[in-house]
């Protein structure tokens, strides 16, 4: 059985999309980790969250920036949004917690307007060892995701 990040690049390659996978020798937990092999300024990460109608949403932010729920759940005209546990993770994206790349099953897909700053960024590689290099135009049209402001304004991302 191929690993998650072999079966993401085979999605990608099957679709077109330019990508490049970076491995780490260890899992890449924080966001300082990542940023010994790459740009911190291009590292996005795609959350799953949960509405309260039980559905599934990605958001798509940089990777210093934090998601506001408020704006989400006015966006969805939803009553609540929480973030997907462990297990949601990986039922309703295909990935581990950790690994969660942009192109995966869940239709909605939210992605803040910073993300387009960089011409590419690096995702979740499938894989918590792995990051992928990805064109950010194609995250916004293979995954048809709105671009929408999610970011928590209340925060300096450059503190």
């Amino acid at each position: 059985m191929p690993s998650y990040s072999e079966s993401l690049g085979n999605l990608l390659d099957s679709k077109g999309v330019w990508h490049r996978f970076i491995e780490f020798s260890e899992p890449v937990k924080t966001v300082e980790q990542a940023g010994r092999k790459v740009p911190v300024d291009k590292i996005v990460k795609s959350i799953v969250l949960i509405d309260s109608n039980d559905n599934p949403v990605l958001a798509i932010l940089r990777a210093q920036s934090r998601v506001s729920f408020r704006k989400i759940k006015k966006l969805l005209a939803v009553r609540d949004v929480r973030l997907a546990g462990a297990e949601e993770v990986l039922k309703f994206s295909g990935f581990p917690a950790g690994g969660v790349a942009p192109f995966n099953p869940i239709k909605t897909v939210l992605l803040d307007p910073t993300v387009l700053t960089n011409e590419s960024c690096f995702v979740g590689g499938g894989d918590v060892d792995k990051l992928l290099e990805v064109k950010t135009r194609d995250i916004v049209e293979v995954m048809q995701a709105r671009v929408v402001d999610i970011r928590d304004d209340r925060q300096d991302e450059f503190r």
